[in-house]
């Protein structure tokens, strides 16, 4: 979801709803000792949590899609400015001050959702244009494992490519490929080059996530100089291969750079979620328990 114009309406509703709400808390709290259990106390508690259950029900929107009540967009923007609304709500509800433990744990919880809503929003708002610019090679997520085993593929074609390029042709036409023997000037040279490519580049082509890590091809100053280096080992006929290799390399590494993205922008939902529904969970006993007392 961008934070766009579409999102100035919501933007004027948070600012005006908390001029109001500051406007009737200030004199209220210089009258008399501020308190949740006061009425305007309880209204603003009521409000906050008003605010949470309706963020709450995005979930419920998402997970039933014949429900369709609004739009999703409208829903996710309502989602993000009421659910950040409800953390004024509540230090209006609880005059600024934890009593005791249970508010301590409620007002803790409502600020870590409310930060990770918010960060999780500015996420959605900067990744995807980060995503189309870092990485020209984006495709389907579900589709990366296949599309790293076609790379896999690829680039042990090239490899071969790179002993078939030195071999000389025979006749009119022909593209006979010697065996290493029958190339001994570059024996040495191809042999080296088939152990980079056995121990380093296929193995960086395979890799998954932090498995890849420790390996210098996932930097692309170190792959360029390792694929330089072998170039200058062999003549011009075989630097396509090894330049086809290297652009393999390349499309892993943006590849990589996209899981990454991926699980930035879903991540933060790991500690976003359990927490919210803990927050709502524990709201309900809070309110429960405060009018029966």
């Amino acid at each position: 979801m961008r934070i766009d114009e579409t999102h100035r309406p919501w933007l004027w509703f948070s600012i005006a709803l908390l001029a109001v709400s500051t406007a009737i808390y200030v004199p209220y709290a210089n009258m008399t000792t501020p308190a949740g259990s006061t009425a305007v106390g309880l209204t603003f508690g009521v409000i906050a949590l008003g605010f949470m259950v309706f963020a709450a029900l995005l979930a419920v929107r998402k997970r039933f899609r014949i429900i369709r009540i609004g739009s999703a967009r409208v829903w996710m923007k309502a989602h993000l400015w009421l659910g950040t609304l409800a953390l004024p709500m509540v230090l209006f509800h609880a005059a600024f001050h934890a009593r005791g433990f249970l508010a301590f744990i409620l007002m803790t919880l409502t600020f870590i959702v409310v930060f990770s809503g918010i960060y999780g929003a500015y996420l959605q708002h900067t990744l995807p244009t980060r995503m189309f610019r870092e990485v020209p090679y984006e495709t389907i997520y579900d589709q990366i494992g296949v599309i790293r085993e076609q790379l896999v593929a690829e680039a042990r074609q090239h490899a071969t490519n790179v002993t078939q390029m030195l071999a000389p042709a025979r006749g009119p036409g022909a593209t006979v490929t010697m065996t290493l023997v029958e190339v001994p000037e570059y024996s040495a040279e191809v042999a080296a080059f088939d152990g980079f490519f056995e121990s380093r580049v296929e193995p960086y082509l395979r890799a998954e996530g932090k498995d890849s890590k420790s390996m210098d091809l996932r930097h692309r100053a170190n792959a360029e100089r390792e694929f330089e280096d072998y170039r200058k080992l062999f003549p011009a006929t075989a630097w396509q291969p090894i330049s086809a290799l290297e652009e393999i390399c390349n499309e892993k590494r943006q590849l990589d750079h996209q899981v990454r993205l991926h699980h930035w922008l879903h991540g933060w939902l790991l500690i976003h979620l359990p927490i919210s529904a803990a927050l709502l969970l524990l709201a309900f006993i809070h309110a429960v328990v405060a009018l029966h007392y």
